[in-house]
């Protein structure tokens, strides 16, 4: 333990060079603090014809700019640590077309931009800009996609996840390292609504039982091993989960008015006060209002994924520009922070706003049955 006394004494013996000198020490230990702090700030600048407003929010961790050219302004969100260098953008490369659709593409030597273009007057992904525009950017931008293999009548075009198909009486699994066929039940199902994600396992009902279940099932998300828990309780498929938090998966069950909070780690169920996890933390709710609004979990994210129309759309945290990122869109598979994953007829996509939009598998049996049925991490 500091012997506090024995400091004050010591500090007290110091003659007026040394406090000087540990003055001066302690002065640059605030100042360095101070400087390499990450703080707020906003600077506008010119590039060409572009006015360029930057900012940094270090509550979210992330730089957003502001880019207004030909009296359209577009925006771009890039997370990263705080830098001390201002001014970013270095060049922007513009291009265009007849009809004033235009792209443009910043250049920095420290973070990594992408193209934003505007089309028709509108914010629009680079991923569905006209071919005029497409063919005046970097080819690096729109990779060809090519099949890898072809499993259970699957066309597997990227193997960066790992993808979980229903199959009507259990999964096909598949990765970069195997794909195989889990089996879980006895009869065929086509509509499964209580399949739940925690952070490392997909939690299953008992889809061999009617009306009530008792028993889960825990698929791994990193090797598809299963394991089947017994509950101490039945409950009613009328149910729903509203989220989860780490491991733990929430069940709220309309019939008995209830709420269930699941351990997938070790398969322990208990019954608890009714609440909703938002941004981060837990608030109260009272169980009927949870139950009438089914009301979801939300997480913590500078990205907000919209579809509206058969159209998806980004929205910035607390921004209000809309950029439409993709079209043509059946069902959202999946949303993780600034991944997103979806549907198009029979082709699952992936997109973010630094790499676009990739092809990841087909499957003709999705063009008359994909609700449920795909689960990607």
């Amino acid at each position: 333990m500091l012997n506090v006394k024995k400091i004050i004494n010591r500090f007290k013996h110091l003659n007026k060079l040394e406090i000087f000198q540990l003055s001066l020490i302690l002065v640059f230990l605030l100042f360095l603090i101070f400087f390499f702090s990450a703080k707020n700030y906003t600077k506008e600048y010119k590039v060409k014809e572009v006015t360029i407003k930057e900012s940094y929010n270090k509550k979210d961790q992330a730089y957003y700019f502001t880019l207004t050219y030909n009296k359209q302004t577009l925006d771009i969100l890039i997370k990263s640590k705080y830098k001390q260098k201002r001014t970013f953008i270095k060049d922007i490369k513009i291009v265009k077309d007849d009809d004033n659709n235009f792209c443009l593409v910043p250049t920095s030597d420290i973070l990594a931009f992408y193209p934003i273009c505007s089309e028709n007057n509108k914010p629009v992904s680079y991923n569905v800009v006209s071919n005029t525009l497409k063919n005046q950017l970097d080819s690096k931008y729109f990779p060809k996609p090519k099949k890898i293999t072809t499993y259970k009548d699957i066309e597997i075009y990227n193997q960066d996840y790992t993808y979980f198909i229903w199959n009507y009486d259990g999964f096909y699994y598949l990765n970069n390292k195997k794909n195989k066929k889990i089996d879980l039940f006895n009869k065929e199902l086509y509509t499964i609504n209580l399949i739940g994600y925690t952070t490392d396992y997909l939690v299953v009902a008992d889809f061999d039982s009617n009306y009530t279940f008792n028993k889960f099932y825990t698929v791994s998300l990193s090797n598809g091993s299963v394991k089947k828990y017994e509950l101490d309780r039945d409950i009613y498929f009328d149910s729903f989960y509203p989220g989860y938090v780490k491991n733990k998966l929430y069940i709220v069950d309309n019939k008995e008015v209830a709420m269930y909070e699941f351990n997938a780690k070790n398969g322990k169920l208990e019954k608890i006060s009714s609440k909703i996890y938002k941004n981060e933390k837990w608030e109260k709710i009272n169980i009927k209002t949870l139950i009438a609004k089914k009301e979801s979990f939300t997480y913590k994210t500078n990205y907000n994924y919209s579809l509206e129309n058969s159209e998806l759309y980004l929205t910035y945290k607390d921004k209000k520009i809309k950029t439409l990122v993709a079209d043509e869109i059946t069902s959202i598979v999946r949303i993780v922070d600034n991944n997103i994953y979806y549907l198009k007829g029979d082709s699952l996509y992936h997109y973010s706003p630094s790499s676009g939009e990739t092809l990841l598998l087909k499957y003709f049996e999705w063009n008359f049955n994909s609700n449920n049925m795909i689960y990607v991490n």
